[in-house]
């Protein structure tokens, strides 16, 4: 039921206006229906994936529909998204009681609810991500091998932080390295030169654009000046606020994620819940499947400091990690599964009576 009433709260998303960064990809994507990739006057380096999914869906004709194909496109990419999450788990021996309820913690989750189904690429790198974690913990085949690389690049290609799980995919290559002859080695090394040759260009483009001072908009601006790392790292620890946005992220709005209250920031509780989650992962008897998670985890949190940034919807891709540690945490204590599924029942039932409250604010608002 929880579920049931978590998807149709998304859909309101179909009555909300484009805002914020949907107008940037949605310029972008106009652009790219005439053949340049620019924003307005000028070439861009923004990551590519969502402009051309949006030019994909966009109708000169009936522009609404269009919108709305695409954001159900994008509701559609977070059930695989959860499937994959429902597959990795089992992988990892965990109860389907626990399994079902991260997966409600995670479906009802506030922000999770305005940013699946929206045109920002949360839907898309959900689905990527834990389909990475998926195939990178799998057996070693051809396929598991192509889709692993595959989901890496696309997952890359959204959000180009997550290049730091390239680690995890060097690690990948050494374990089939060790599971397979030299022949099928040879035949991994060629389908990974297929696959990554596209992003081969599309670097080069960004190289020339970047280094001629081109780009209209960039996320590579915030690298370009002295000290601007430190700079960055600060922003990404949540010590200072970027110049590039209205308010303190990183560190500090790690604990929106989970409080329903827009612009939530507190630095002491988010520390805790990271120390806490981390703590629930320090265990002896780990599957390899679940230290290359956390392993993913703190790259990406790496990924994110180095950047600067640190919205709450960039932490929203690794919410069922989070739980996952919280869950061992409990585990660690001794205390029974029961308790982790009455906690996780409760939190979704305050989530969807908030939903459901702004849901009415929503179509009051907009019909």
């Amino acid at each position: 039921m929880i579920i049931c009433l978590s998807v149709i709260s998304s859909l309101r998303s179909l009555l909300i206006p484009l805002h914020g960064d949907e107008l940037t990809y949605l310029k972008i994507a106009d652009n790219i229906l005439n053949g340049k990739y620019y924003l307005i006057n000028n070439p861009s380096t923004v990551t590519p994936i969502i402009p051309f999914i949006i030019a994909f869906f966009k109708t000169s004709s009936l522009p609404m529909l269009g919108f709305a194909l695409n954001k159900l496109f994008h509701i559609g990419l977070t059930t695989i998204g959860f499937r994959y999450l429902y597959l990795f788990l089992r992988k990892q021996q965990i109860n389907r009681r626990i399994i079902f309820s991260i997966i409600a913690l995670t479906i009802v989750n506030p922000i999770g609810i305005s940013f699946f189904s929206s045109l920002y690429p949360e839907a898309i790198l959900f689905f990527c991500f834990w389909g990475f974690m998926y195939y990178s913990t799998s057996e070693c085949t051809n396929k598991n091998f192509i889709y692993m690389i595959a989901l890496f690049l696309l997952l890359s290609m959204t959000r180009y932080l997550y290049f730091v799980l390239g680690v995890i995919v060097i690690f990948n290559f050494y374990q089939y390295y060790k599971a397979n002859n030299k022949q099928t080695i040879f035949q991994y090394i060629k389908y990974t030169v297929i696959l990554v040759l596209p992003i081969i260009f599309w670097a080069k483009y960004v190289y020339n654009i970047e280094q001629n001072n081109l780009s209209e908009i960039s996320y590579f601006n915030r690298f370009k000046t002295d000290n601007q790392l430190l700079y960055n790292v600060k922003a990404g620890l949540g010590l200072i606020k970027h110049h590039e946005v209205s308010r303190v992220n990183g560190i500090p709005a790690f604990i929106s994620l989970f409080v329903p209250i827009t612009g939530f920031r507190n630095y002491l509780l988010s520390v805790v819940l990271i120390f806490a989650f981390i703590f629930g992962y320090i265990r002896k008897n780990n599957l390899l499947g679940i230290n290359i998670l956390i392993i993913s985890i703190l790259l990406t949190m790496f990924g994110l400091i180095l950047a600067g940034t640190g919205f709450s919807r960039y932490w929203l891709i690794l919410l069922p990690g989070f739980l996952l540690g919280y869950y061992f945490l409990l585990s660690r204590f001794s205390l029974n599964d029961k308790w982790f599924i009455y906690i996780a029942q409760i939190i979704s039932f305050i989530y969807i009576i908030n939903e459901i409250r702004i849901d009415f604010l929503i179509i009051n608002k907009y019909i």
